[in-house]
């Protein structure tokens, strides 16, 4: 596996690009379907304690999060766009205290790569830089949780 990270500076978006030595039919559906999700969905010293799928254009998602300390997280959105092993857009927001946080926006893009599937994961209208570490340390997490679950799958 491979990894880049790119953040552009003047408007705090975040790409992270990773290429698994997975076909892309299966690296899609580790984002597709609630049991793959489950098993990566959360960065690696977390438990994820709940989550919710509707994966389609217009359904939602939500996942709460538990940190070792005990501290809970809830991240949910709405699935924007879908194309099957090609294209995954979402809008995500943190939860706290029953308050929805501010909208970023994701892109998930799936391509064939000769040492597999290239990733490229885009997250727009960070609001500063400090948030777009955050998500950049956090997504980094997620990402290596999906590539152990990728090499247990095949």
């Amino acid at each position: 596996m491979t990894a880049e990270t790119k953040a552009v500076a003047d408007t705090f978006d975040l790409t992270l690009t990773r290429v698994f030595n997975a076909p892309r039919p299966l690296v899609f559906q580790m984002w597709a379907d609630a049991d793959h999700k489950s098993q990566w969905w959360r960065p690696k010293v977390f438990t994820l304690v709940d989550s919710a799928e509707n994966f389609r254009p217009g359904g939602d998602w939500m996942s709460i999060m538990e940190a070792p300390s005990g501290n809970r997280y809830r991240m949910e959105g709405t699935y924007k766009e879908i194309v099957e092993n090609e294209l995954i857009v979402f809008s995500h927001h943190w939860v706290e205290d029953g308050q929805r946080g501010p909208a970023t926006l994701i892109t998930v893009t799936f391509e064939d790569d000769r040492e597999g599937t290239r990733l490229t994961f885009t997250q727009s209208l960070i609001e500063n830089e400090a948030d777009r570490n955050d998500q950049q340390n956090g997504w980094n997490e997620f990402l290596d949780m999906l590539s152990a679950s990728l090499s247990e799958a095949s």
